[in-house]
């Protein structure tokens, strides 16, 4: 069954027609997607987001101030209760996080490890143009278990609250009940199916 819906949440990032293929295909600043599958009591959520919307840069942190936003943005992450408000009645909790971006070393989306300081020898500052010129993204997935799942019947994505950055999620769900998709901002941000 988790398979069906592993793949049933890929099939939904196919666009049905070249005009969606131009609009989902390129990093756009300002736009996040967001994947939800519904598997009897586990909720997947999959965040796809450019680094942009989450932090002042996309490079790699080339200082200590730049480390410690990279941190705070992780923990954020971690506290994904406060991102996502899954249907009060079905009780979910946060089991899993999971952070991934080319750009940012995996020490720094840690947030039990310790920051250890950018040096210039080391690669922790851009050594090209093309180093502070590059596009990143972070890729999150969070899992949730509920206690209720008959009862979840929406997410209140609050990722607006966190990154003011952030203009607009195209978000996706896949349940055993069907599909839906929608697009939401600061002012709509509770996704119902």
């Amino acid at each position: 069954m988790k398979k069906f819906f592993i793949c049933l949440i890929a099939l939904c990032w196919i666009p049905n027609s070249l005009h969606l293929s131009q609009a989902h295909d390129a990093h756009e600043h300002g736009t996040a997607k967001v994947n939800i599958a519904v598997d009897g009591a586990q909720v997947s959520i999959g965040l796809e987001s450019p680094l942009a919307n989450l932090l002042p840069f996309e490079h790699s942190p080339t200082t200590p101030e730049q480390q410690k936003q990279v941190k705070d943005m992780a923990r954020r992450m971690y506290s994904a209760e406060t991102l996502f408000k899954l249907t009060p009645a079905a009780e979910c909790r946060l089991n899993k996080v999971s952070l991934e971006s080319e750009n940012l070393d995996a020490s720094l989306l840690d947030p039990e490890a310790t920051i250890e300081p950018a040096r210039a020898d080391d690669g922790g500052t851009p050594n090209s143009e093309k180093d502070e010129e590059e596009h990143g993204d972070l890729d999150a997935d969070f899992t949730f278990l509920c206690a209720k799942p008959e009862k979840l019947n929406s997410v209140d994505i609050l990722l607006f609250d966190a990154w003011p950055q952030l203009e607009k999620v195209e978000a996706r769900v896949a349940t055993p009940n069907g599909q839906r998709a929608g697009t939401l901002s600061a002012q709509k941000h509770l996704f119902s199916w």
